[in-house]
């Protein structure tokens, strides 16, 4: 049964992806007022399918240039993979740190912080330490770290990935204090506390392993932020990046069904990998606990 409702919800999510695509072709403007006709779903759907076999759809449109897709989102997919996938260890470790081994201290003063910050959207934080840098260089005159990407070969590193750090960091840490504080009175804690177990028995064997699965269970909200998050730090680093690839070449070259389709279910694979690779690290951890 649990295989049956993933599998019923992967399907799901396709075919969302394919409907949600299909969008922009179901709303026609006549004059001063706008008509939706959803038969063009499946029209245009039905002409996608039609392409993948000819060969057609797996091509998008660049000026007077047709490119392959595949080709070329190998290098956006692997941009926004490593963006991703450093910002995310890092919250992982930094979790299991502040979150719960470090939780009165993360508690006392990271709260304060995250009250603050909680007041501004995130790409006023990202617009913030871009003028942060840009204020440090003109003040000393050396500059620290770069405030965009103006090359492929030379990308925004530092500022992009605390941007993708900062949000679900101060997130997850939140919610794992509650629950490290939870569990901490429980009665089972108090006993080992009774019975003389050391700070270290207690949070590695109890406390981290009975907390663990509220982190997993939270990992889904995680990487939904950070991909969310995603979208604006690509925008505003101009990172070459899955976002970029779809917003930016429609923007410019005009709306590509194809394009937007390949882009959207790179971001799901994107986001399943992601999980897997979380996921790993978490049970990695669980099992060096076990064998410490």
């Amino acid at each position: 049964m649990r295989y049956l409702k993933g599998f019923i919800i992967h399907i799901g999510s396709i075919l969302f992806i394919f409907i949600l695509a299909a969008f922009p072709y179901a709303f026609f403007q006549a004059g001063e007022s706008v008509s939706f006709k959803p038969f063009m779903f499946f029209s245009v759907i039905k002409q996608f399918l039609i392409g993948l076999i000819s060969g057609d759809s797996f091509y998008y449109v660049q000026g007077d240039r047709t490119r392959f897709i595949l080709s070329d989102m190998g290098s956006y997919f692997f941009g926004s993979f490593f963006y991703l996938s450093v910002a995310g260890l890092v919250v992982l470790i930094l979790a299991f740190v502040l979150g719960i081994w470090l939780w009165r201290g993360s508690e006392r003063f990271l709260n304060k912080v995250i009250s603050f910050l909680g007041i501004f959207p995130d790409f006023v934080l990202i617009l913030l330490m871009q003028l942060f840098v840009t204020f440090m260089y003109q003040l000393i005159g050396i500059k620290t770290v770069k405030v965009a990407s103006f090359s492929s070969n030379d990308p925004a590193v530092l500022l992009p990935l605390l941007s993708l750090i900062i949000i679900p960091l101060f997130y997850v840490i939140k919610t794992l204090n509650e629950e490290t504080k939870d569990v901490l009175t429980q009665d089972y804690i108090l006993t080992g506390i009774a019975k003389g177990l050391d700070r270290k028995q207690i949070y590695l064997y109890h406390v981290t392993t009975n907390v663990t699965p509220f982190f997993k269970a939270d990992l889904h909200k995680i990487l939904s932020i950070m991909i969310s998050n995603l979208f604006i730090v690509e925008y505003l680093f101009n990172i070459r990046g899955m976002t970029a690839m779809m917003f930016l070449t429609q923007i410019t070259f005009g709306y590509q069904y194809n394009l937007v389709i390949f882009c959207l279910f790179g971001l799901f694979l994107l986001y399943m990998i992601m999980f897997l690779l979380f996921t790993g690290v978490i049970r990695l951890v669980e099992r060096i606990i076990e064998h410490v």
